[in-house]
């Protein structure tokens, strides 16, 4: 257990094997997902048929988020999050156990029910991976970790779909060897899961419900209580809607407008998961020893100027790269305040359900995200261009509300540029002083302006 007078404990093993836990399951949930995405590909081009398989990959991938995510939560608060994790962490054999088989099959119906065990096992891993970093760690280094989470997260992503594609190709007369390198990082996953940190027990259990959603629509009803909770989880819903969207948008922007190659549309979509992996890091800079809500609208601005930039970027490639980049980089300074508020203001036997109740709204954002494409793309015929323009607008409409309907957020925003501007202030004080206004929130927290 990481001790209260540890001042390393983003450095210590406990959480060094935690961070690594993650990344190898988010690693392997990519590299397997971009496989059978391959194959799919590959069948449809082959048979004239199997382009609907494409299509599932995705719907069968986010499935199980929708019907698990009330037990993966309840049981998160039940039990200990380092046991929930470690269990998890061993599902994950059993399924890539059964990798090397239905890749040698060659049969996308079998390879869809693994994927759908993969994203079970996913599912469950989730809010009981968001929720012990509380337990792990003091308020404090929340922000870090969350920003060393989000930015190994988004490096699963990106090397689990390029170096997915790379193990097709060499692997791809011999699938089943694909399917031991899964084995592989599936049984060195659980292994470091061995290592992570002892966290405390819940000092009471909650009961096991058997109707999965009761956990759901108890987490809804309890965001609806909290206007700063709901709508941070609405706000990093938003984050994985728009990150959605602009991924499949990217596809056809790439194609229409900029008429690249395969290869350079890759480069083009891994942009934007850099962007977002250095802006974590870096937001789990700039917080500090607090959760720096103040980064929020500054996130929540780039991306929406960003994304007008983006629009109307003349199709050139190089500009592009860079606006992706710098458009993922605000990405990461807007999610990470988020998830660590969550956490934070989640009370110790709630966390769960919350993050499970965040989880399933994240994943309804996303399948939404498709929905729109196709309301936008199809229905309206609206190119790829103009749709990125669209939603970057939305972003600073819905910018400028949330700062009319939660001070909090632009004091702690004026507050974070006056304290990086070229005026030196010093900020004292504890940060338990309530929001009353923005004058007397500045009287408690500035002691001087030079």
């Amino acid at each position: 257990m990481i001790k209260k007078n540890d001042t390393r404990r983003l450095g210590s093993f406990g959480f060094q094997a935690f961070l690594w836990t993650q990344f190898l399951g988010a690693l392997n949930d990519n590299l397997f997902k971009i496989m059978i995405s391959m194959a799919a590909v590959n069948s449809a081009v082959e048979s004239g048929g199997g382009s609907k398989f494409l299509s599932l990959v995705g719907a069968v991938f986010i499935l199980p988020f929708l019907l698990f995510s009330g037990y993966a939560g309840n049981l998160a608060d039940a039990f200990n999050k380092r046991t929930v994790l470690i269990v998890s962490k061993s599902a994950e054999i059993a399924a890539m156990g059964l990798a090397p088989f239905v890749l040698l099959s060659g049969k996308m119906e079998w390879m869809l029910a693994v994927l759908f065990l993969m994203a079970m096992h996913s599912s469950f891993f989730s809010p009981a991976k968001y929720g012990i970093l509380p337990e792990m760690l003091p308020d404090r280094e929340l922000s870090r970790a969350n920003g060393l989470l989000e930015m190994t997260t988004f490096m699963a992503i990106i090397l689990g779909t390029s170096v997915g594609a790379l193990l097709f190709a060499a692997f791809k007369p011999h699938p089943e060897q694909m399917g031991l390198v899964l084995l592989f990082v599936a049984v060195f996953g659980t292994m470091m899961s061995f290592g992570i940190a002892k966290v405390p027990s819940p000092a009471t259990r909650e009961r096991i419900r058997v109707f999965p959603w009761s956990e759901i629509f108890d987490g809804v009803q309890r965001l609806l209580r909290d206007r700063v909770l709901f709508l941070t989880v609405i706000g990093i819903s938003w984050f994985w809607f728009l990150g959605a969207l602009f991924q499949m948008d990217l596809l056809l922007f790439a194609k229409e407008v900029m008429n690249l190659s395969d290869g350079k549309t890759g480069l083009l979509v891994a942009s934007l998961a850099v962007g977002i992996g250095a802006g974590s890091l870096l937001a789990g800079r700039l917080s500090g020893d607090k959760v720096e809500l103040g980064l929020v609208p500054i996130g929540s601005l780039g991306i929406g100027f960003f994304s007008i930039a983006l629009s109307f970027s003349g199709g050139s490639f190089s500009k592009s790269v860079a606006l992706l980049l710098l458009l993922g980089l605000a990405g990461g300074l807007f999610i990470v305040p988020l998830n660590a508020l969550l956490q934070q203001k989640s009370g110790d036997r709630e966390r769960g359900r919350l993050i499970a109740t965040n989880n399933f709204i994240n994943m309804t954002g996303i399948l939404l995200a498709s929905g729109i494409l196709w309301l936008f793309r199809d229905l309206f015929q609206q190119p790829a261009d103009r749709i990125i323009l669209i939603f970057g607008i939305l972003t600073l409409a819905g910018t400028l509300y949330i700062l009319t309907v939660l001070p909090d957020y632009l004091i702690r925003f004026s507050l974070w540029i006056l304290t990086h501007s070229f005026f030196k202030v010093r900020i004292a004080g504890g940060e338990n002083v309530p929001f009353r206004g923005p004058a007397l929130l500045v009287c408690n927290h500035l002691s001087h302006v030079d």
